[in-house]
């Protein structure tokens, strides 16, 4: 028999099937194996790491909230659904407000920490991409470089003023000032 976690692995595997990374020749399940890790290291529960297993699974595949519910339970489906984007905002400025709305009265610093991990990783690999890409990668993201600036330093303040990872927290930090400039505080 699996453990929660393994299942949770197993799953979100499955789930992304054929699946790759924006960018990049890599499957989805790498993105969500890295968040993983990166929550691993902070020493959290077992239901924040099933939640970052499967941050994604609302958003880019077939499964719901309530398959996540009934395999790892309530606590899990709930922080997965916050983590999710609302779709039926086409726009790719307008989702991006809703959700650091969301983030931003989002009091679970479980959610917030898996957000900044999630972020974190998506700031890694953009700008390993902008390296090879240069500014051909805006094209590819939905917003223009000023929009995804906003974006990231919008979720750096709500991680900051939630008192998320500071680990975690130095390394985003880090990345939006290589990626962006400097950031205000």
């Amino acid at each position: 028999m699996y453990t929660k976690i393994e299942e949770a692995i197993h799953f979100m595997v499955k789930a992304n099937k054929g699946q790759k990374r924006k960018n990049e020749n890599i499957d989805k399940s790498f993105h969500s194996m890295i968040i993983y890790t990166m929550l691993r290291d902070e020493n959290v529960t077992e239901d924040v790491l099933v939640a970052a297993l499967l941050h994604d699974v609302i958003n880019d595949t077939e499964y719901g909230y309530e398959e996540i519910e009934e395999r790892f339970g309530t606590l899990v489906a709930d922080m997965v659904s916050d983590l999710s984007e609302d779709l039926s905002i086409t726009k790719w400025l307008e989702r991006k407000k809703d959700y650091v709305k969301r983030m931003r009265t989002n009091y679970d610093v479980n959610v917030i920490n898996i957000m900044l991990a999630d972020k974190l990783h998506n700031l890694l690999s953009h700008y390993n991409n902008f390296k090879i890409m240069g500014d051909k990668i805006w094209k590819n993201t939905g917003g223009s470089k000023d929009e995804n600036r906003w974006f990231y330093r919008e979720l750096y303040s709500i991680a900051k003023n939630r008192n998320a990872y500071p680990k975690l927290l130095d390394r985003y930090k880090t990345m939006i000032k290589i990626y962006f400039g400097d950031i205000d505080e």
